[in-house]
């Protein structure tokens, strides 16, 4: 087999088209003027790209420098409704832990929030990543379950303390920081809770009661609300490569739009009105359908994820927008600037989008928080409401800045749109007129000639309708 394969090959090297015979290697002196420009281009695209990977992977990976000890800007809300040693001894824990890495707890009184559902509503709002309380009663079910008797048989820590968060809000963080948080302060609670009252607790206890006995190892646990449960694997793609799959599938179709209009001359030969309606109604209807898509996938991996039909509409309608937002900005960007600056100017977009939604803006140094005002940013804080119900509601920015970006890009890609026609048309009466001029001249045109002439009208093309690929029909 093996001599089989090196016949074959050393016959394919013979054939006239690549034998050597016929070519000349690089060190021939008949490279040396292209030798330094060839080695000169590539060279200089190969650092452009490598400088631009490291500033657009710099800024992305800066969101979350130090962010660590950017932890206490999570916002926890706490009541102690007790006003008893529990609520003492979460305290105590609380001062222990309290610094960069731990999340601030901000106590209100019981008047500020009468019921554990205000807390709860206070949660669901935004207004707070949680809330713990210290339920009311908790120090007295202690004292008299240690006691033993039936107040020890019944007694259930748990209903110490009880927490709330939102799962669905940025999933990673919201388990890694809140969560993970609520049962460290839980913990250190009940150790501080036997540091402070050990000796008096341990003197109350009734020894013969098992329970009572039972009570005094473990006087205190928690119990959570989840506003949000996301128990799918895939939810911590939601907020990451998600987002930057609606950028690359607009670039991508751009590319064939642009490559479809380009070849039937849609701008020099069609209205400029009809053919600004035939690349938008060709861009609605596939946002349209990129849009169901990612919601479909979305929807084939949310394993027991509780989401509805009302919710995959939404969800469909918000990446939508999104969609074509990123198509039209750009449609606006291709138009108008040069062919060898799109890849960093997609890449770019990419980077920022993900940006903004890689973690919250409360992890991020202040430098980043100008990216509230992106598309994608602002996108996944409508999904993250539609996909709790209502909560972390912040339609009333997200909304207005999405449009914004929707009827800002719509106007630049119009007035972009009218350029390009206009220069297709001037082009095309300018070949038209050079045509005409050569053959009132009798000269003899080369195949070079000819390939030269071909090259720089495709680039004329290019430069007019945009980076794009050939069709397939």
């Amino acid at each position: 087999m093996v001599n089989i394969g090196i016949k074959k090959l050393r016959h394919l090297r013979e054939k006239p088209t690549l034998t050597n015979a016929n070519r000349t290697p690089f060190t021939n002196d008949e490279w040396k003027a292209i030798r330094p420009k060839f080695c000169g281009q590539t060279a200089a695209g190969g650092i452009a790209f490598l400088l631009w990977f490291l500033a657009c992977c710099s800024y992305l990976y800066g969101t979350l420098f130090e962010s660590p000890n950017r932890h206490d800007n999570f916002k926890v809300l706490a009541v102690d409704y007790d006003g008893g040693a529990i609520g003492q001894a979460m305290g105590a824990a609380y001062n222990q832990l309290k610094g960069p890495a731990f999340f601030s707890l901000e106590y209100h009184s019981p008047q500020e929030y009468p019921t554990e559902e205000d807390m709860y509503q206070a949660v669901w709002q935004g207004k707070f990543w949680g809330a713990i309380s210290v339920t009311e009663g908790a120090s007295n079910r202690l004292a008299t379950a240690l006691e033993g008797g039936n107040a020890a048989a019944s007694y259930n820590p748990a209903n110490a303390l009880h927490y709330i968060w939102n799962q669905q809000y940025y999933t990673a963080y919201a388990q890694s920081i809140v969560q993970s948080g609520m049962q460290q302060l839980v913990g250190a609670t009940r150790n501080a809770y036997l540091k402070i009252n050990g000796t008096r607790a341990t003197s109350a206890v009734n020894q013969d009661d098992q329970a009572a006995v039972q009570a005094l190892l473990n006087p205190i646990a928690s119990t959570a609300r989840n506003v949000k449960v996301a128990p799918f694997g895939a939810v911590t793609l939601l907020n990451t490569v998600s987002m930057a799959m609606p950028i690359l599938q607009q670039f991508f179709f751009l590319l064939v739009l642009n490559g479809a209009a380009r070849q039937h001359q849609l701008y020099s030969k069609m209205t400029v009105r009809s053919s600004l309606l035939v690349r938008r109604i060709a861009g609605l209807l596939f946002t349209l359908g990129a849009a169901l898509c990612q919601t479909g996938y979305f929807w084939a991996f949310r394993e027991t994820w509780d989401v509805n039909g009302s919710q995959f509409v939404l969800t469909w309608m918000t990446y939508w927008l999104l969609m074509h937002i990123h198509l039209l900005i750009l449609d606006s960007i291709s138009t108008v600037a040069p062919l060898a600056v799109m890849p960093f100017v997609v890449l770019l977009w990419v980077f920022l989008n993900i940006a903004s939604t890689l973690s919250p803006l409360e992890l991020q140094a202040g430098f980043y928080h100008w990216a509230i005002s992106l598309p994608s940013h602002n996108a996944y804080s409508v999904l993250v409401t539609i996909w709790t119900g209502g909560a972390d509601n912040r339609l009333y920015r997200a909304l207005p800045i999405l449009f914004a970006w929707w009827v800002l890009a719509n106007v630049t890609t119009s007035l972009t749109h009218w350029r390009a026609c206009h220069l297709a048309f001037k082009m095309e009466r300018s070949e038209e007129a050079g045509a005409l001029a050569e053959k009132t001249v009798t000269r003899t045109e080369t195949a070079l000639d000819r390939v030269r002439s071909s090259e720089r009208e495709a680039m004329e093309q290019r430069q007019i309708y945009g980076p794009g690929i050939p069709t397939l029909m």
